[in-house]
């Protein structure tokens, strides 16, 4: 990657995020993969979008992204 600016941002996003999942999951957070979630987590994401956005929220926010996206990914592979 050429940028390297842009690639240690995204490295540094990212690790923000897993070090929440990882975080959460410690404390007993599972099932996040159960799409009877999908609602509850699209609120979440309304709910975050309508506070002050800082890095918490920010990291918050995509991880619920990526919850979303991982149950289109499976419809998509038909799981």
């Amino acid at each position: 990657m050429k940028d390297k600016k842009l690639s240690r941002v995204a490295f540094d996003f990212y690790y923000a995020s897993y070090d929440k999942l990882i975080e959460k999951e410690e404390l007993g957070w599972t099932g996040w993969d159960n799409k009877c979630w999908k609602g509850t987590f699209l609120g979440d994401i309304k709910r975050l979008l309508k506070c002050e956005l800082n890095q918490k929220n920010l990291v918050n926010i995509a991880n619920y992204c990526m919850f979303l996206w991982n149950f289109e990914e499976e419809a998509k592979d038909g799981h």
